[in-house]
């Protein structure tokens, strides 16, 4: 599922129109900018709190600030010699030299997103796109919170000096093919599944996988489950879970307060017994991107050894849980031990998890009320929430990386995660 070609833009100046510096005493002329933006882009907005910014809609047209925004901060003093941005100084950079303090100034198509972080991200947001010639990255456009700013332009236009953005041409469009199947591995087999909400984003992402034989779909089985039996695929329908997918957030770190909904999952998951042919049980989020084949490497020393992996340094986290078929035979016996078999009953029992996530309540479950051997490996994860600061670039080796909600961001994760093996990580 290729993002849809968006059309061509164009923008005119503003009357005078002016921005004041934080002191009240500089003025800067803006432009309107008529959009008219691709379905693929206006559908598939970023939908991470962090990329709630302005969207444009099919038809619709806005007026934005200057291509890139004319709202930069400018800096005084010493500052004036720092550059915006050093290019490899936090991590290593898969993206062709960038222009720092440079605009590129370009008259035709282009769209705009708020609070993206770095340019790196950026830049990888225009690999995503195939029209996305060239991008801006604007440090400071004066937003609320994160303040920063990305635009994807249909090319590099004219290079004008400009302190305070970043401008580049994104890295090299690799083909999408079909991901790597399992050979017969020492690791053993892999029971995969999605949990699905229902005529969003989700399901978009899972259908290219499915196309791809990615994701999940790289496994030696898969699974969507969700509410609705929607039919994702040719062969594929997501088996009826017993809820209603809503849930609060909460918590230290105002996450999703989702244990329950889980919990009627692996009863679902239980009850068809369809795990219990495989060795491996792996839960994985749609918008992870996950490679199974690293996966069936970083498995083949845990093969036979029972119990689950731990994927973060802060405790297990939920865009991928993988667990052995034994752990999840245990968990069956709690399950059946509750008055009706829709819960685990000790652990429902024993753990307050009024304010916890599924993640958190699965892992305590099983470590701490079950007793199931629990093994730390870090190769599982990349993601910023468990420390990785280059989980966007997807240039690692490990076994996925989260969070990427854009089928066209998705997308690019997979083009750019090299095929091999990883490095150890202490």
């Amino acid at each position: 599922m290729e993002p849809a070609t968006p059309q061509r833009m164009s923008y005119t100046p503003l009357d005078a129109a002016s921005l004041r510096d934080d002191a009240g005493a500089a003025t800067r002329h803006g432009r309107r900018i008529a959009i008219v933006a691709a379905a693929a882009i206006a559908t598939a907005a970023v939908a991470t709190a962090g990329f709630g910014g302005s969207k444009n809609s099919v038809g619709e047209q806005q007026q934005l600030r200057r291509f890139p925004a004319d709202g930069v901060q400018v800096l005084r003093g010493e500052e004036e010699d720092e550059p915006t941005w050093v290019q490899g100084k936090d991590f290593d950079s898969k993206t062709p030299a960038m222009d720092v303090d440079f605009d590129y100034h370009f008259e035709g198509w282009g769209t705009n997103y708020d609070h993206i972080p770095d340019p790196e991200f950026c830049a990888a947001m225009c690999q995503g796109v195939p029209k996305c010639k060239a991008y801006t990255w604007v440090k400071d456009a004066k937003l609320d919170g994160c303040p920063s700013q990305c635009w994807l332009k249909g090319g590099t236009g004219v290079k004008v000096a400009k302190k305070g953005v970043v401008s580049g041409v994104p890295p090299p469009r690799k083909p999408v093919q079909r991901a790597p199947q399992l050979a017969t591995s020492k690791a053993g087999t892999m029971y995969c599944f999605s949990l699905m909400v229902p005529h969003g984003y989700e399901e978009g992402i899972l259908k290219w996988q499915h196309e791809k034989r990615a994701g999940i779909f790289g496994c030696d089985a898969a699974a969507i489950y969700s509410n609705e039996p929607i039919h994702v695929a040719d062969g594929v329908v997501a088996k009826v879970v017993n809820s209603t997918l809503k849930c609060g957030y909460g918590g230290d770190s105002n996450s999703a307060l989702n244990s329950w909904i889980f919990i009627s999952v692996w009863d679902k998951v239980i009850d068809l017994g369809e795990y219990k042919m495989y060795d491996w049980v792996v839960k994985v989020d749609p918008d992870c991107v996950f490679f199974p084949h690293r996966l069936a490497r970083l498995l083949v020393p845990y093969a036979g050894a029972g119990g689950y992996i731990n994927n973060c340094k802060y405790g297990m986290h939920g865009p991928i849980e993988v667990f052995s078929k034994d752990a999840i035979d245990v968990l069956a016996l709690d399950f059946d031990a509750s008055w009706d078999g829709k819960a685990p009953k000790t652990c429902v029992n024993e753990l307050k998890f009024d304010q916890w996530g599924e993640d958190m309540f699965i892992d305590q479950c099983m470590d701490k009320v079950l007793h199931i051997h629990r093994v730390n490996d870090f190769n599982l994860l990349s993601e910023r929430h468990c420390g990785s600061d280059d989980w966007d670039a997807c240039s690692s080796h490990r076994v996925a990386f989260h969070p990427f909600k854009r089928p066209a961001d998705y997308m690019a994760c997979m083009r750019k995660g090299s095929y091999g093996d990883f490095p150890v990580v202490a």
